[in-house]
């Protein structure tokens, strides 16, 4: 009788070790979150700024950050980025292309931890002609 509650007891042990090992394991395997900031409506020549300060993760420690373009108008100018691997890039915005009062981009950024995983978010970016209300 003695052997059947130790061997219980023991049972019981395990069983709670290693749930609340089970529970830190999930734990600490949270992904990042991604937040590419606000959308933007800029003018042609203004210095626009991709802030990603405003991700993070929950169970460690963002090491990594990748800015690049998701999409675009199909006539608009190709931009540069600087900063593509911080947290904060930025870019000239360009002469409009086309029959058009405003070119859009769709910017994304990346993040990794250091579990080694990921998130992803977006913002758009429209650049406005000159003497076009920056607010439409």
């Amino acid at each position: 009788m003695k052997l059947a509650v130790i061997l219980g007891s023991l049972m019981l042990s395990l069983l709670l070790s290693l749930s609340l090992f089970t529970d830190i394991a999930a734990q600490e395997q949270q992904y990042p979150t991604a937040d590419a900031g606000p959308d933007q409506s800029v003018n042609v020549g203004e210095i626009v700024v991709l802030n990603a300060t405003g991700s993070f993760d929950p169970s460690g420690k963002i090491v990594s950050y990748a800015w690049g373009i998701e999409d675009s108008d199909d006539e608009a100018p190709v931009v540069s980025l600087n900063g593509q691997n911080t947290s904060i890039a930025t870019f000239t915005a360009p002469m409009i292309v086309g029959n058009v009062s405003s070119n859009s981009y769709l910017f994304e950024v990346t993040v990794t931890d250091s579990s080694g995983l990921i998130g992803s978010d977006s913002t758009k970016v429209v650049v406005k002609g000159l003497g076009v209300d920056k607010y439409l």
